[in-house]
């Protein structure tokens, strides 16, 4: 990957690393709440990239995503700048939710408004002070409720510079997404700046194993801008990608009952495959459930008990070449 599309002016003589909270609003008693930032700042000139979790407040993989990658870090051996945001959604953080306590998706208010709503205060201060001006950014999420995500990058693959930064990734899978309206990622490349979504796991949970898949896909992106030149021993070297999936579509229940899934994320199924079963409160079978599509399994409903029209499997499919 060229370095020449990110490049910055600026130099500092020895890298440094910082802290610090940052004060946002007030909470019920008028003291500022406070969101914790690490800055680590390079010893020469390069790449300022921005790395965010917990943008929904029960996404938890993401925080260790970044803490593991700060104590790797040295900052006397990086180029640039790097600004983490460990839990992005403080107030949805501090409930236990994926949303701010007016239940509002702060991951639909970018890139927010001062004077509107909590949550688009908080993404106003988001955008202005980490993702506004930078080079690159990495959001990283995990699955929502009773959901389970297979690993995989989602941003749009239009973008040249997001396709460079997906290949370095290099997850087991990369879909197209562009974003809804107000999402992190929509908002940044319509203004030209390359970012993308890593989702894998599941909601308030540390999952070793995707951990690691997003800690060495990070660390891939750093290597290839030559933000870091070394890789760390014991850090698995994600697989080239070279093919990513335009389209994706759920598999929904067509009955009540109880969900008995045959098929896993990650799994590769056939148009028409038995993906599972949904059963009686006896044990009965009441219908099969079959895949609508040929593609990649990308996660999977949780909870067993389900009703007609419940999402149960999310399938990627209509592959292309990433180059």
């Amino acid at each position: 990957m060229s370095v020449n599309h990110f490049e910055r002016d600026g130099h500092t003589s020895s890298g440094s690393i910082s802290r610090r909270w940052l004060n946002f609003e007030q909470d019920y008693f008028g003291f500022p709440l406070q969101i914790p930032l690490i800055e680590i700042q390079g010893s020469s000139e390069g790449p300022h990239g921005v790395i965010l979790a917990g943008v929904h407040g029960d996404e938890l993989n993401g925080i260790q995503i970044i803490h593991a990658l700060t104590e790797m870090i040295a900052p006397e051996r990086l180029r640039g700048k790097l600004m983490l945001l460990p839990v992005a959604n403080v107030p949805g953080f501090l409930i236990q939710s994926r949303y701010m306590p007016d239940r509002r998706d702060l991951n639909r208010l970018f890139p927010g408004d001062k004077n509107g709503s909590e949550g688009s205060r908080l993404a106003h201060q988001i955008w202005k002070g980490f993702i506004e001006g930078t080079d690159f950014g990495i959001d990283l999420h995990s699955a929502s409720y009773s959901r389970w995500n297979f690993p995989h990058i989602r941003g749009n693959m239009r973008m040249e510079r997001v396709r460079m930064l997906a290949r370095s990734f290099g997850p087991p899978n990369v879909i197209h997404s562009q974003g809804v309206a107000g999402s992190l990622r929509k908002e940044a490349t319509r203004r030209g700046i390359p970012l993308i979504l890593f989702e894998a796991g599941q909601s308030n949970r540390f999952e070793r194993e995707v951990i690691d898949i997003g800690l060495s896909g990070i660390w891939s992106i750093l290597v290839d801008l030559e933000m870091i030149d070394f890789w760390p021993e014991g850090l698995h070297r994600p697989a080239p990608v070279s093919k990513y999936y335009r389209k994706t579509t759920w598999v929904r229940s067509p009955a009540g009952g109880l969900f008995i899934p045959r098929a896993k994320p990650g799994d590769l199924v056939k148009k028409g495959q038995n993906l599972g079963e949904v059963r009686s409160a006896f044990g009965e079978v009441i219908c099969d459930v079959k895949a609508e599509k040929s593609g990649s399994v990308l996660g999977f409903n949780l909870h067993p008990q389900v009703v007609p029209g419940r999402a149960l499997y999310h399938i990627a499919y209509d592959e292309a070449d990433l180059d």
